[in-house]
């Protein structure tokens, strides 16, 4: 079996956003992908480049949650 790796990112860790994202790696996954599509439609008009870094950043500190990304869902 092959070990796990953390992050490739060293600021990133990822059992700590499995955690703020419900427990689930998948829920990560689909909270992670939206946040990024919200971030780079926010920053279209200023040329920043955003990355898929920038949205487990925020989903690590707490700033995007589970119950945040089912309330836009539904």
């Amino acid at each position: 079996m092959k070990p796990r790796i953390e992050s490739r990112s060293g600021d990133i860790n990822t059992e700590r956003c499995v955690e703020q994202a419900g427990g689930g790696r998948y829920d990560l996954v689909l909270i992670a992908a939206q946040r990024l599509r919200e971030l780079k439609r926010q920053h279209r008009e200023d040329g920043k480049y955003i990355t898929p870094i920038d949205a487990l950043k925020e989903i690590q500190e707490g700033h995007v949650s589970l119950e945040d990304y089912l309330a836009k869902v539904q």
